[in-house]
């Protein structure tokens, strides 16, 4: 991980009180005056937005807030009109584009992901670097904490979209009925998911994929199922193999919206019972492990569901080990980051054969990092192998203080390694004549008979990741 947006992740934890209802939030906010004038034009949403008006709305929300400044790029005249209330139908409409339901921060978005708004349509989430858009609008102060939600500022009004359709189904596939509903309803109402259906009321798991979500399914036909061998539906669907077949279905089921266009080959996702699965893309279509996806991106009120013509299973793929890492600031007593590097490893490093060279792995990252935060920065920062919760001698860092994106890895860590054992440039921004005149690092299958691990050097295993944020369980004691 890059050392420098490690320490900045774990050096900006936000502090804000969290007490204010998000309405009482905007009233506070002086940049937000407009957006309050808006809101209390449309009672409606008011009730939305402080519980204490209404029990009815006993949830959270997301609000990506328009600035005044945003509110002033609109015409005079249309704003002065828009607050008239012979027009409240068509300002209820734009105001409910900036609501979603859920609490999401900014280190939940994912880039591409198409959120679902009161008003019944969809925003989308871009990430371009430390930038996060919705839409076209810039996110400009995110994660402000309300009792109710969360508030993102952003720059630019946003204004009403027809919901995003599903794509027709390929040839032959089965046709998922119209219309918005949980990803429950749409499987009961497909009828060649009948089985999954089944399988879902049987395992208990009906109530999970009708709520909030948003989840990614990726669902069996009902030939997948006929496909395997005898006997095997019918013994899962029994009441005493629920748990392997609890197992089974939530290994078809990540979180967050993955749309077809946001899986990259080559790449593992993480599913919701733990272990992972391979995506392929390439010119035969959208592979799940050895699973055709053969209707994708079909939108749910709660996630997205891939129709697919294979039950997924799994122990039939290997599966990556944990790896974590822990990191410190205020010489260890106030902050720890801690990232699992696991899924940014190539499978085979966890196979006994080649523990020598993971090994070696975990000692190049602990050094170079130390020496890179120590020359760039000068903070009392170390980083270890473990858990956070493992770290304190006394009391614990078990105080989960969210979590924040940051690149990975850095490139005092790669650049050397790369040059040498793959004869390329890492990320191409080397200042080195000699590694400048090398070709860039790309994605490259490895060799470990001769010790080059050369997919590490590449873009899919060093993107952004997730460090989750923990504080000290007891401040005055000491953690270390």
């Amino acid at each position: 991980m890059r050392p420098a947006l490690f320490a900045l992740a774990l050096l900006a934890v936000s502090t804000a009180s969290a007490s204010q209802t998000i309405l009482d939030l905007a009233e506070a906010t002086p940049d937000l005056s407009t957006l309050v004038a808006a809101l209390k034009a449309d009672t409606a949403l008011i009730e939305r937005l402080d519980p204490s008006f209404s029990s009815a709305y006993d949830t959270d929300y997301t609000v990506f807030a328009p600035s005044n400044e945003a509110f002033n790029k609109l015409p005079a005249s249309e704003l002065i009109s828009l607050l008239q209330p012979a027009n409240l139908a068509q300002l209820d409409g734009i105001l409910k584009v900036h609501i979603v339901e859920g609490n999401f921060e900014s280190s939940k978005l994912v880039d591409g992901e198409q959120l679902l708004t009161v008003g019944g349509g969809y925003v989308t989430v871009h990430i371009a670097g430390a930038d996060v858009f919705i839409d076209s609008s810039k996110v400009t102060t995110a994660n402000v904490a309300a009792s109710n939600g969360v508030v993102h500022i952003v720059d630019t009004v946003l204004m009403p979209a027809a919901p995003t359709p599903a794509p027709p189904p390929a040839p032959g596939a089965p046709t998922p009925a119209p219309g918005i509903q949980n990803i429950v309803q749409l499987a009961a109402a497909t009828a060649d998911l009948s089985t999954l259906v089944a399988a879902l009321s049987a395992g208990g798991l009906e109530e999970t994929l009708a709520g909030k979500g948003p989840f990614t399914v990726f669902a069996p036909t009902n030939e997948a199922f006929a496909a395997l061998p005898a006997g095997v539906v019918a013994n899962l669907l029994k009441p005493a193999n629920k748990a392997q077949l609890v197992d089974i279905l939530t290994y078809h089921v990540a979180s967050g919206r993955v749309f077809a266009a946001d899986l990259e080959n080559g790449q593992r996702y993480q599913t919701v019972e733990g272990k992972y699965v391979n995506a392929a893309v390439n010119a035969s279509g959208v592979f799940i492990n050895d699973a055709t996806v053969t209707t994708a991106d079909v939108s749910a009120s709660n996630g997205v569901v891939h129709i697919v013509d294979h039950v997924l299973l799994p122990d039939a793929v290997p599966q990556p080990g944990t790896l974590l890492f822990r990191g410190f600031t205020n010489s260890g007593t106030g902050r720890c980051g801690e990232v699992d590097a696991g899924p940014r490893l190539p499978t085979a490093l966890f196979e006994p054969q080649n523990a020598a060279a993971l090994a070696r792995y975990v000692n190049i990252t602990i050094d170079l990092f130390r020496v890179d935060i120590g020359i760039d920065f000068g903070l009392p920062l170390s980083l270890e192998l473990g858990a956070c919760k493992d770290a304190g001698k006394t009391a614990k860092f078990t105080n989960p203080l969210g979590s924040q994106k940051v690149d990975w890895a850095p490139a005092a860590l790669m650049e050397g390694i790369c040059a040498v054992q793959c004869g390329c440039n890492f990320q191409g921004g080397s200042k080195s004549a000699k590694l400048k005149a090398l070709p860039v690092c790309k994605d490259a299958p490895d060799d470990p008979s001769a010790m080059k691990w050369c997919s590490l050097c590449g873009p899919l295993y060093n993107k952004p990741i997730d460090v989750k944020l923990y504080g000290c369980s007891d401040i005055r004691g000491g953690c270390k």
